[in-house]
């Protein structure tokens, strides 16, 4: 091939001009949009859930018979508790041995 050929083939091609792009400027404005939507949607969506699960739980915690750890009011019980306890006399506890007794 000559150098004129070849200079005749790039001018030919090259006034059919650049191809289009195949992303713009636009098209990546848009897709960052798109992405700071979503992402505001799921942040508005967990806080939302986030406020309904504390409005539960203080609304659980405020209703009335409602009583934590510690609370428990205990089982009455009648005085004495059975006729063994009456019957039985309370044993003696042996004292200890003197010291140096073995």
């Amino acid at each position: 091939m000559r150098e004129q050929d070849v200079r005749a083939t790039f001018a030919a091609l090259n006034a059919y001009g650049a191809p289009p792009l195949a992303v713009t400027a636009e098209d990546l404005i848009e897709c960052g949009d798109q992405v700071r939507r979503r992402r505001k949607r799921t942040l508005a969506a967990a806080g939302t859930g986030l406020v309904v699960a504390v409005v539960l739980a203080g609304v659980f915690l405020a209703l009335p018979g409602h009583r934590g750890p510690g609370q428990v009011t205990p089982a009455r019980t009648s005085e004495p508790t059975s006729v063994v306890e009456e019957l039985v006399p309370p044993q003696p506890v042996p004292a200890p041995p003197p010291p140096g007794v073995r």
